[in-house]
């Protein structure tokens, strides 16, 4: 009996050896390879009219100046994020876009070929779109007068001008200053970020909406037309918290078309559960995003409110029964509210903001 059990385990140990042939080949295990699997976030808006909805991200830093991540790595990063469309904007630098541009290309992406730069000790600008003749000059050390050591701020915004770019005023930490002025009066400076995703409690933001931004910006963007931004500024590794969008409504995804919209200030800010932009726009938006239909059963109507976009929307019905009735609809959520049957009723909308104190609202009325 013994020798028969130890028969059956001697016999089982056989198979189960020539059953794995590295230990057969009498060689140690492979190391498994390890790959990275990339999943995307989906940011899908209906088109709005002739637009399509872009998910951008125009300031952004790689190991070329000061960020941690190499070009590659933050170009996967924000595809992983649901961007459509990025600008890299090293410190006076642009090598990062000739390495980045065929991967953006292959992932269906559009890469904005960008820099940050500015007057020495004072604005921060990001230059976006100028032409490969452009070659930066003095990053970061611009002179406020002419004849100085480091090149005048005016020939220089000038020459980003000429080179078909424009430029975004980032983190306006320093005021409504003159070199600010300038260019926008010379329609060279045509947006300004109302979110920075990386400078916190600093850099001259406001605890205002529940976090902290620039809403004074984006008075000046109302004031003097210039379009509205949300962008990162990234130079660590990306999280949900620093990951504001700026919205571009363009008639295709090519660069040209993005620096069109830019151009046509077709954009808004969409940052901490909120989006911020002109009331034309917004409104346009809205429309398109959300689809409002009246039914009834058995004596007893409903409002259904259908949300066909990614950005949860908080709704307030007013006219449509007492009090006013708040209403939260999730992404691609519909929801079903009793109707008190009036034909008229408005609908505020309270995390969409057309000024920095005023909320987006819209009138549905039913025959």
């Amino acid at each position: 009996m013994k020798i028969r059990i130890v028969l059956f385990i001697s016999l089982a140990a056989l198979l189960s050896l020539s059953a794995c042939p590295f230990w057969a080949a009498d060689a140690p295990p492979a190391a498994a390879s390890v790959q990275t699997i990339e999943t995307r976030a989906q940011h899908s808006f209906p088109r709005v009219g002739k637009y399509e909805v872009l998910s951008c991200d125009f300031h952004m830093h790689t190991t070329h100046s000061d960020g941690k991540l190499a070009p590659r790595d933050r170009v996967l990063e924000a595809y992983r994020y649901g961007y459509d469309v990025i600008a890299i904007t090293d410190h006076g630098k642009y090598a990062a876009y000739p390495e980045v541009k065929s991967l953006v290309d292959s992932l269906g992406m559009v890469l904005i070929r960008g820099l940050e730069t500015g007057v020495a000790k004072q604005e921060h600008f990001v230059v976006l779109g100028c032409s490969e003749e452009y070659q930066p000059r003095d990053p970061h050390k611009w002179a406020e007068k002419p004849g100085e050591a480091t090149v005048y701020y005016q020939d220089e915004m000038r020459s980003i001008a000429e080179s078909g770019g424009l430029i975004v005023h980032p983190h306006p930490h320093v005021g409504f200053r003159e070199p600010l002025r300038w260019g926008i009066e010379q329609g060279i400076v045509q947006g300004i970020e109302v979110k920075n995703g990386t400078v916190g409690k600093g850099w001259g933001v406001v605890q205002s909406h529940g976090t902290y931004c620039y809403p004074f910006a984006f008075d000046w963007a109302l004031e003097h037309n210039l379009a509205v931004f949300a962008n990162s500024d990234l130079h660590g590794p990306r999280q949900p918290k620093d990951s504001p969008v700026t919205l571009v409504l363009a008639g295709k995804r090519t660069a040209k078309d993005v620096m069109a919209a830019i151009r046509a200030r077709r954009t808004a800010a969409w940052f901490d559960g909120m989006i911020w932009g002109r009331e034309a726009l917004l409104s346009d938006l809205i429309n398109a995003v959300v689809a409002v239909r009246r039914t009834s059963d058995a004596g007893n109507s409903y409002v259904r409110i259908e949300n066909r976009g990614p950005v949860t929307l908080k709704a307030v019905l007013q006219g449509i029964g007492a009090p006013d009735q708040p209403v939260e609809i999730g992404p691609y959520q519909e929801v079903l509210v009793p109707w008190a049957a009036p034909a008229t009723f408005t609908i505020r909308w309270d995390n969409l903001w057309k000024t920095s104190k005023d909320n987006l609202q819209t009138t549905y009325s039913f025959k």
